[in-house]
């Protein structure tokens, strides 16, 4: 009885720390996808960098619920003399499900406008 209690108990935390890390990589994953996906329609000829802003948030929302919290920002800037959009989305890191416990994770998308 005590191995099987033993045992038992590291294999949930296994399990957990598992689970952790697939939420973790999920949500990364997820913010560098809008971000890339929000810095590609803020180039487009008739939009902004705001635009870009705003498609970043609508996919975060979309993608990971509307109580998901991240500060999205976007700056004009410059990749081989071409002129282009970085977006950046940071947020708290994602510790005990959706809960914060410190920490930041930040990721950016950049797109080349073409003229």
């Amino acid at each position: 009885m005590p191995e099987f209690v033993l045992v038992s108990t590291l294999v949930i935390a296994l399990f957990i720390s598992i689970v952790q890390l697939t939420l973790v990589l999920h949500v990364r994953n997820t913010m560098l996808d809008a971000a890339a996906n929000g810095a590609r329609y803020g180039t487009l000829a008739d939009r902004t960098t705001g635009d870009g802003i705003s498609r970043t948030r609508e996919l975060l929302q979309g993608s990971l619920g509307s109580g998901f919290q991240a500060n999205v920002s976007a700056q004009e800037t410059s990749i081989g003399g071409q002129p282009a959009v970085r977006i950046r989305v940071s947020t708290d890191f994602p510790l005990l499900g959706f809960f914060s416990t410190g920490g930041e994770l930040e990721v950016s998308g950049e797109a080349v406008r073409y003229e």
